[in-house]
């Protein structure tokens, strides 16, 4: 065999091997480079250790030993909590979720320190704590409050994270609990329809009264109301007014008229 085909294989071979290496590198390494964006932080590790902060840029993660690049978000991020099973302090169990906002201020601390686990390990614990302190009937009420309430137990810095906003997103009530807080609040509504019926009763028992009163002083008055009453009747049928001793008969418009005879 002649030195050229010699050469043509060995570059062959060469070739053929430095290609599975590159493949077997990104199917257990990764890509051979990573980007960490001006969102970002950036954090570099070398052969398992910390190897410093990275600013915005392409790296290279393919080189002698093995390198790590971690990217974690530099601006407010959520987190949310979902059906967190608490106690009342009347011993009522329910569902609380949640949502938090944070930021991450240290990224080495929060990488290290799982800070995701760790904000819904702090976050679970805040909504137990602020339904502990609480009854249902309670916690129900002062709705509008709770998120001042629940972002004050997470006032403390959580893996390397800082928690700038807490919001109770929803309430979950078992179906027991819901069904008797609905009884309850048509009791109450009941009770206000007959309170108002028995207001408006009282008004109009009032109102008797008081033109019982002014009839009783003012007799012309009756006369006065039944001649409005004629008057607004529209001309349908006749009817028949006493005056007074002497008596007279006056139908409505359309209804003719009639004397009494006298002695």
């Amino acid at each position: 065999m002649s030195e050229l085909s010699i050469l043509f294989v060995v570059g062959a071979l060469a070739f053929v091997c430095g290609l599975a290496i590159t493949r077997t590198h990104r199917a257990f390494r990764g890509p051979l480079s990573r980007i960490v964006h001006e969102w970002e932080h950036g954090l570099l590790y070398c052969d398992g250790r910390f190897a410093g902060d990275l600013p915005p840029g392409r790296y290279r993660t393919l080189g002698w030993g093995d390198r790590l690049v971690v990217t974690l978000p530099n601006v407010p991020t959520f987190e949310g909590l979902h059906g967190v099973e608490v106690t009342s302090g009347d011993r009522l169990s329910f569902r609380l979720s949640a949502t938090l906002v944070f930021e991450v201020v240290e990224p080495r601390v929060a990488h290290e320190n799982r800070y995701r686990d760790s904000l819904q390990r702090a976050g679970t614990d805040a909504l137990i704590r602020l339904a502990a302190a609480r009854t249902l009937e309670t916690l129900l009420s002062e709705r509008p409050t709770l998120d001042a309430a629940l972002l004050a137990f997470l006032d403390g810095p959580v893996a390397g994270c800082r928690i700038t906003g807490a919001t109770v997103s929803a309430v979950t009530l078992p179906p027991e609990v819901r069904r008797l807080y609905a009884e309850v609040e048509r009791a109450r509504l009941e009770g206000q329809a007959s309170l108002e019926r028995a207001r408006a009763e009282q008004a109009a028992l009032r109102s008797l009264a008081n033109s019982a009163r002014m009839l009783k002083g003012n007799p012309e008055l009756m006369n006065l109301r039944l001649l409005q009453a004629l008057s607004t009747s529209g001309g349908k049928g006749g009817a028949t007014l006493v005056l007074g001793r002497e008596a007279f008969a006056a139908s409505a418009p359309g209804g003719g008229a009639a004397y009494p005879d006298e002695d």
